[in-house]
């Protein structure tokens, strides 16, 4: 079923069905899962998602709680995300886990928003 589900969201007869523009952001995320915390860096970021990389990642439909650090200082961006993809890796492209964020807040939004610009020299 993992496959299935990964396969369904990440393609769809080989055209990409991502609606935000994916930014190349490598930044330390701490996430949990129930009573597990877990460290990971991010390979890239949307409005709407994250990747993040690992060598076990969580199996797809699995619910998470990320927070990364505000570049602007304050307080650090907490949401919520649902593991909807896994990509084993191989010789040239770290594996890991594509989670969507769900049900950002606007208040969230703007802040990840923020977060891609400053971290991705967007203007």
């Amino acid at each position: 079923m993992t496959n299935d589900k990964t396969q369904s969201f990440s393609t769809q007869a080989g055209i990409d069905r991502r609606r935000e523009e994916r930014h190349n952001i490598h930044v330390n995320v701490n996430y949990s899962c129930g009573d597990t915390y877990l460290y990971s860096k991010s390979d890239n970021i949307s409005e709407m998602g994250i990747f993040l990389v690992s060598d076990t990642p969580l199996a797809a439909g699995t619910m998470i709680n990320l927070s990364f650090n505000n570049p602007q200082g304050g307080s650090p961006v907490d949401v919520t995300g649902e593991v909807v993809w896994i990509d084993p890796g191989n010789s040239d492209s770290p594996g890991g886990m594509g989670v969507r964020f769900n049900n950002p807040t606007e208040e969230t939004k703007a802040k990840i928003r923020t977060f891609i610009r400053t971290m991705a020299y967007i203007d």
